[in-house]
Formats: structure tokens, sequence, C-alpha cells
């Protein structure tokens, strides 16, 4: 298990690198100096009040909150998100543009399903260039 979140943060500190080397012009004579910022990557978990998603009611679940991820990156605060397809208890990945990990986990703890015990979340920081975006 942690050797799943180590990779998974790895990639996604990979994958935030190659956006900001990917948004830099070739022609530049000097490199510019890169601008790092926090980021807070959350593993929304199953929780102790977890119904299986193969459920009605599970299926419904998911898609509130998949409206919310979206939601998210319409305001700005989700820069990348996924489900998690492999046999772990994590269900969906989140980057948060927050300034602390204290408002993250605050964040989260508003969501409906993070309260209703549905789902719990797990939360890293980690630093990246300034400026990631969410992407389609």
């Amino acid at each position: 298990m942690k050797r799943s979140i180590l990779l998974l943060m790895l990639i996604a500190i990979l994958s935030s690198y190659g956006a900001a080397l990917a948004q830099s012009p070739v022609d530049e004579v000097a490199p510019k100096k890169q601008t790092m910022q926090m980021y807070h990557v959350v593993l929304v978990e199953k929780g102790p009040n977890w119904k299986s998603q193969n459920s009605e009611k599970g299926m419904d679940i998911r898609m509130e909150v998949i409206e919310g991820i979206r939601k998210g990156a319409q305001s700005g605060l989700v820069i990348s998100a996924g489900l998690v397809n492999d046999e772990t208890s994590a269900e969906f990945i989140l980057i948060l543009d927050v300034e602390t990990k204290t408002e993250a986990y605050n964040l989260m703890q508003k969501a409906k399903n993070v309260k209703n015990g549905f789902f719990s979340v797990v939360i890293y920081s980690y630093f990246a260039p300034k400026g990631l975006e969410f992407q389609r």
C-alpha cells in the first residue's frame, strides 16, 4: 500500500514537471528560474460507511463525486483528478491548489460523502512548478 502511494506521488510530481517543461519555449537563450509551489495530493479512500460501488446508490454517489470534481476544477481548486484502478482502498486521487494542508483537509471535510463516512481522505503535500492548471 505504501509503495502504491509513493508511486502515485512520484507520478504526480513527474507529470507536473513534464507539463511545465512542455509549456516553455524551446528558443529561450537563458533558462528561467522555476518558481515552485506547494500542492496537495488527496487520496479519497473507502470510509467506515462504505457501500459497494456496484450498487445503484454507490454509482449515484460516484456521480456526485465526479460532479464535485468538475466544480472544483472550474473554480481552480482541483488541478488534476482521476479514478484509482487497482486493488487499494483509494477510489479517487485529487491534486488541490490550496495554500495549506489544513485548508485541503477542511475543504475535503465539507464534502457530503466524506462527512457521512462513505469516503475518508489522506492528504500529502508536495512541491511542483507554480501555475499548474487543470487539463481536459
